[in-house]
């Protein structure tokens, strides 16, 4: 084992101490500055840029140079100290020292910030649904090549390139599901399901199986059969021309070919693993799919949940109305509060009083005690003899309203004959009706009019229903325009004719009108 996997690294610890709130702005900026080739920072420039933020507002230069101090000694920065043209002793401290990143701070800084927008980027539908083609096409152009010895340049560099793809392609492939699997198994699904949301969240997880989940299901047979038919001998051998490629080019660090070996094997047994199941372990592509199952499992319960609480909604009418029936079946006044006491309980209740304790015990309930008894006494004035009198008068009804009620029955009457005998006639032509229309009679023509014309059902034919529940046909029997003399004026109007197709009798009209 290397022995240096066993040390602390003190390079990390600005992350996790008491003042990481000063540490890591004073080296996010120095980062900053970096990437745009400032290399060499003033300690009057991470003032300045510090000065900005309330966080900072009684920040001094001699916390900042402690700071700095305990960063130099971390191994997180390096101190430039340049004397030579210094003037003056202020000179020296203030412009002649400058702070720079090492090594490890630099590779720390743009991890953090590459974690920093994985987690705040859209997780769960970032798969394409083209990488699994991708990787596809990968395998197909490195199978491609015949390495039965060494390869000549130009077919080296084409090799090399169909690995880079290959491992470009698995790479993302691997990383972007491992994403999903977690954000599929962990807390934020479930509660993502647990809000109204849902609804949306499912219609993106649904997209994204329609689109990734069934390409990956199309491709892994043929990557599966592609993979089962490179030999491992012809994957050594292909291997062995990429460890050439590498050992052509220069680098300061010694890599033995071994470690170049194994490294590129280490990449091809993790793309067969990851289609293919090695020994007790399944792949990691059935994984997916299992893992992805049960969170259609999930969703599928929660959808069945979330219909039945929009059912229960729904029905809650027809509760209140079964309710009311039982209300309304009681025997009388009294049963009828009874069964409403039960259903609904004491009416702004909020809470009980009793007159005494009974006993000195506070770990007991209300109902460990025996029930005390309050007299309510009836507050509302009972009614006097006088007012019960007043309230079992009979109104006497004068002889003149009895008689101007039994004339308006008699003429309704009336006028419900002669629109009875108007309607039984199989067939009614305007301009024949008798001289003196009253105005009752043409009130009802008119209206059965209207009816008809905004029922319209073909050459020139309209359809309608009487009052009295009688179908009608209306049409015009010419273009000309007739005169209807009524008792108190003539209507002009055109030449209709009203044939009447369903003709009712006498006990059948006097029913449609009840």
């Amino acid at each position: 084992m290397d022995l240096s996997l066993t040390r602390a690294i003190k390079e990390a610890s600005y992350l996790s101490t008491q003042k990481t709130h000063r540490y890591r702005p004073i080296l996010r900026y120095m980062y900053e500055q970096h990437r745009i080739f400032n290399n060499e920072v003033l300690p009057i420039e991470i003032f300045t840029h510090l000065k900005q933020f309330p966080e900072f507002g009684d920040y001094t230069l001699e916390e900042q140079d402690a700071d700095l101090s305990v960063l130099v000694q971390n191994n997180n920065l390096v101190l430039n100290q340049v004397n030579t043209d210094a003037v003056t002793l202020e000179e020296l401290i203030k412009n002649r020292k400058t702070y720079s990143l090492t090594e490890y701070t630099i590779e720390f800084e743009k991890m953090l910030i590459f974690m920093e927008k994985k987690l705040h980027r859209i997780r769960g539908g970032s798969l394409d649904k083209n990488l699994t083609e991708r990787l596809y096409n990968a395998l197909i152009k490195l199978n491609a090549f015949s390495v039965p010895t060494d390869l000549d340049p130009t077919s080296l560099i084409q090799l090399y390139e169909a690995w880079d793809e290959l491992f470009e392609r698995f790479t993302k492939l691997d990383n972007d599901a491992s994403d999903y699997l977690n954000h599929i198994s962990g807390d934020k699904l479930d509660s993502k399901m647990e809000t109204d949301a849902f609804i949306v969240f499912k219609n993106q997880f649904c997209s994204y199986l329609t689109d990734f989940m069934v390409e990956l299901n199309r491709n892994s047979p043929a990557i599966i059969n592609i993979i089962t038919r490179i030999s491992e001998k012809k994957i050594q051998n292909i291997i062995m021309q990429l460890v050439r490629y590498k050992k052509n080019i220069p680098t300061t660090t010694a890599v033995s070919d071994k470690d170049y070996f194994d490294t590129f094997f280490d990449v091809w047994t993790g793309i067969r693993n990851w289609f293919l199941a090695s020994g007790t372990k399944s792949s990691k592509a059935f994984q997916l799919e299992v893992r992805t199952r049960d969170a259609i499992s999930k969703m599928s319960k929660l959808a069945h949940f979330h219909a039945e609480r929009q059912f229960v909604k729904k029905s809650r009418v027809t509760e209140f109305l079964r309710l009311a029936d039982m209300v309304h079946e009681s025997c009388n006044l009294e049963e009828a509060h009874k069964v409403f006491s039960y259903l609904f309980g004491f009416e702004g209740i909020q809470h009980f009083k009793v007159a005494r304790k009974s006993s000195d015990r506070n770990d007991g309930t209300v109902w460990d005690f025996d029930p005390d008894e309050l007299d309510v006494t009836y507050r509302i004035r009972p009614p006097s003899d006088r007012t019960i009198k007043q309230n079992l008068k009979v109104s006497k009804v004068s002889q003149e309203s009895l008689e101007l009620q039994r004339l308006l029955a008699k003429r309704l009457t009336y006028e419900e004959g002669v629109l009875k005998a108007l309607v039984e006639q199989p067939c009614l032509v305007l301009k024949d009706l008798d001289i003196g229309v009253e105005p009752f009679v043409r009130k009802a023509l008119l209206d059965w009019i209207s009816a008809a014309l905004l029922n319209p059902i073909g050459y020139g034919i309209y359809e309608g229903t009487t009052e009295l529940g009688v179908k009608f046909k209306l049409h015009k029997a010419s273009n000309d325009i007739i005169e209807l003399h009524c008792s108190d004026g003539i209507l002009f109007l055109p030449d209709f004719e009203l044939t009447f197709t369903e003709v009712k009798t006498h006990e059948k009209a006097v029913t449609g009108i009840s």
